[in-house]
């Protein structure tokens, strides 16, 4: 006699294998789940047909929480549009957001207080913004949202369908979305930047006071016939390096500090400059730039200035900065690497006078000879206070430095008092003059070197007033901004001072 019960159990035993071999023969269809092909962009086979993604990516992370989301997959229901949501979250240390935030803002209100530029005010306040709501919430957070919309290939409307969904999307909840292009690469698709990072990291545009037009680099100071401001473009004009020249008193410490400075920030938010070297004989710029430095390294007779060989070329380059003492120097060399990240100051105040000139010479030749040899992970800029310290005797390691840079990534800024200090090569291979006002007639004729015809008007100039020129264009007159007065406004107590043993 046949059990009904095992008849049953039969029968749902044989429907459960028809539905999974049913559900295997529709799993076939799915060929490849995402097939990348160079050149084509990134598509998936599905259901016999071949869907090719566009990427839109938000430009911050939706309030709302749960309800944005939902809202997203109706309007996608609703459009009949295929989706992929790539959503990131990451949890953030409280303390130690709250700190970065700290020195961001610093670093952008040192920025706004010397240029007054539009841009950094709105990034000002962002800052300021972001960091009153981590003060609020325990559990800050950063993050990305970014959609794939996958549409049939053979459809003649791609461009039409994902500009309806972004306008609709926009509409209602609010979210502005910006298209990726897709090149194949997986990492160009799920690979964006959290909001928090791209906001901060904004490339720096240092302009001006009015009727100037944005440009970036580094501002110099006011053109004394009008109220347009004079900028160093980043990295053009600093290619074939710069040259200030002056009198003590005049302003050139002034002048290589709000350069610095500048150039610190734009490392800052640009990576680029990768390095700006600052190599201080009497201390002045250290003062001045100690809030924006990444280091302070102060060099002491107990240090050695590290050189990536000491044999071939670098012993010829060691023999020409020796040449620069006034006797017999201290200052030991040892193998190693100069080149770090970001803002450094070396410190050389506590050295003797003739150890200084031999410090500045090594340093400089350090970069250089690494430039030549190994290469450099980015430009470098190397900012030289009291340059005639180190032209003396042959100067050979800064006309390596000047004639090898260029092309190897090194851009020198050296200021020292008359246009006699430097060897004609050197002047040949500067592209920027800054000659501020001397006392003597004979300076006036010196300037003559530097390619300034009209250098009677010299003899005129006030504190702080320079001739600028550039290239082959002709001089001009501007009134350079007293960076001191605004650098030391946003000083703050504790030095970081880094042992360079």
């Amino acid at each position: 006699m046949v059990n009904i019960l095992d008849v049953l159990i039969i029968g749902l035993a044989v429907i459960s294998l028809l539905l999974i071999i049913r559900n295997m023969m529709v799993t076939r269809d799915l060929k490849i789940p995402i097939g990348f092909k160079k050149g084509s962009g990134v598509k998936i086979k599905m259901g016999g047909a071949t869907l090719v993604g566009y990427t839109l990516v938000a430009d911050s992370v939706p309030s709302g929480e749960y309800e944005v989301y939902e809202r997203l997959v109706e309007l996608a229901r609703s459009l009949r549009v295929n989706i992929t949501f790539i959503s990131t979250i990451f949890k953030v240390d409280r303390g130690k957001l709250l700190r970065f935030l700290d020195d961001e803002i610093k670093k952008t209100e040192l920025a706004y207080t010397a240029t007054k530029h539009i841009r950094y005010a709105e990034r000002l306040k962002f800052l300021q913004d972001l960091y009153k709501l981590a003060i609020r919430d325990h559990r800050p957070y950063l993050g990305s949202l970014a959609m794939i919309l996958w549409i049939p290939e053979d459809s003649e409307d791609h461009i039409r369908i994902v500009e309806a969904f972004r306008s609709i999307v926009e509409a209602e909840t609010g979210i502005i979305l910006k298209s990726v292009s897709s090149d194949g690469s997986l990492g160009s698709i799920i690979s964006f930047t959290p909001q928090l990072d791209t906001a901060i990291n904004t490339k720096p545009v240092i302009v001006s006071e009015k009727h100037v037009s944005d440009k970036r680099g580094v501002v110099i100071g006011r053109y004394i016939d009008g109220d347009n401001v004079l900028v160093l473009d980043w990295p053009r004009d600093f290619e074939a390096h710069i040259g200030v020249f002056g009198p003590t008193g005049k302003g050139k410490t002034v002048l290589l500090a709000g350069l610095t400075a500048q150039l610190g920030l734009i490392s800052d938010s640009r990576l680029d400059p990768y390095m700006v070297a600052v190599i201080d004989p009497k201390g002045d710029l250290k003062s001045l730039v100690s809030n924006i430095a990444s280091k302070i390294i102060k060099i002491g007779n107990d240090t050695c200035i590290r050189l990536p060989r000491l044999d071939g070329v670098a012993s010829e380059l060691i023999k020409s900065s020796l040449q620069t003492a006034w006797g017999e120097s201290r200052v030991e060399t040892c193998l190693g690497s100069l080149v770090e990240r970001g803002l450094v100051v070396y410190d050389l105040s506590e050295l003797p006078n003739e150890d200084r000139n031999v410090a500045s010479s090594l340093i400089l030749s350090s970069i250089v000879l690494e430039a030549s040899e190994k290469g450099l992970p980015g430009r470098i800029v190397i900012v030289i206070d009291e340059a005639w310290r180190i032209a003396q005797g042959t100067a050979n390691h800064m006309i390596i430095a000047l004639r090898e840079g260029r092309s190897k990534g090194v851009y020198i800024v050296y200021a020292t008092q008359s246009p006699s200090d430097i060897p004609q090569p050197i002047l040949d291979n500067t592209r920027v003059i800054i000659a501020f006002g001397g006392f003597t007639k004979n300076y006036v004729e010196l300037a003559r070197r530097l390619g300034l015809e009209n250098g009677d008007t010299l003899l005129k100039l006030p504190v702080g007033e320079a001739l600028v020129r550039i290239g082959d264009k002709p001089p001009v007159n501007v009134l350079v901004y007293n960076y001191k007065s605004m650098l030391e406004k946003n000083i703050i107590e504790g030095e970081r001072i880094v042992s360079s043993s």
